[in-house]
């Protein structure tokens, strides 16, 4: 494999990394030109959408180089983009070879993520702290510890599955919904409403909508546009689930 085909397979590397790690559509098209631009070469181009990356790498010789690359994966992970970033700056700045980064690269992808019982232990950290900041009392915290740790288990689980991106946050809000219910009715005097509120909070979309914004004030309209339509499908999806579960209830 030549130079320039190892150096523009480490930009998409790079940039399906940062893509899949929940980065900004500029912030990755910035780093693969970072990389492509180590050539002195005018007229490098890096294309970055959500789930496709496009570079071309201008040659005298052979003429052009370009390839693409599709990104399935989606999650977040700023520890990878921040890993990603410093490989970059690195290689670019003579301190490491393409050989080394392509390795940095591969060991970033291979790096492992927080264990199953932490990520689900996260989640119910995050419910019983916000039940309790929308003004449930320490009994609907308590509760929503214990559902936050349901709908943890759940998304964890359908999140490492090959499902519809939208079916994880639908069980999730299903779960939530059908746990909050069956407490509240073994529970009556406990507010169910601050009890699908508080634990709903880790499943809700905002940092893809403060990105989509980002991706549409930076000029990516396709980028942008797209992840608007995701949040809105997440939104229902969560929606949904809960709809799902109080009507269920409701009829019984």
């Amino acid at each position: 494999m030549d130079y320039d085909t190892q150096l523009i397979n480490l930009a998409l590397d790079a940039g399906e990394l940062m893509l899949a790690s929940g980065a900004e559509t500029f912030r990755v098209q910035d780093t693969m030109l970072r990389i492509l631009n180590t050539t002195g070469r005018e007229k490098v181009e890096a294309l970055a959408m959500c789930t496709l990356l496009i570079v071309t790498l201008p040659r005298e010789e052979k003429g052009p180089l370009s390839m693409t690359r599709g990104v399935k994966s989606r999650a977040v992970n700023f520890e990878k983009i921040c890993a990603v970033n410093d490989m970059s700056r690195a290689f670019v700045s003579g301190d490491i070879t393409l050989e080394e980064a392509s390795a940095r690269c591969r060991e970033i992808y291979h790096a492992p993520n927080f264990k199953f019982s932490t990520r689900v232990l996260g989640y119910a950290v995050n419910g019983a702290g916000f039940a309790v900041m929308v003004g449930g009392g320490p009994l609907e915290g308590f509760i929503s510890f214990f559902i936050g740790l349901l709908m943890g288990i759940t998304l964890v689980h359908f999140g490492d599955k090959k499902v519809p991106f939208f079916f994880g946050p639908l069980m999730g809000g299903l779960v939530t919904g059908l746990a909050a219910c069956s407490a509240h009715f073994l529970l009556p005097y406990t507010q169910l409403d601050k009890m699908i509120i508080g634990t709903m909070k880790a499943l809700l979309p905002g940092l893809a909508l403060s990105k989509a914004m980002r991706d549409l004030l930076e000029g990516n309209l396709i980028s942008g546009n797209s992840k608007v339509v995701e949040v809105l499908l997440n939104a229902v999806s969560i929606a949904g689930g809960v709809a799902i579960a109080l009507t269920i209830f409701h009829m019984s």
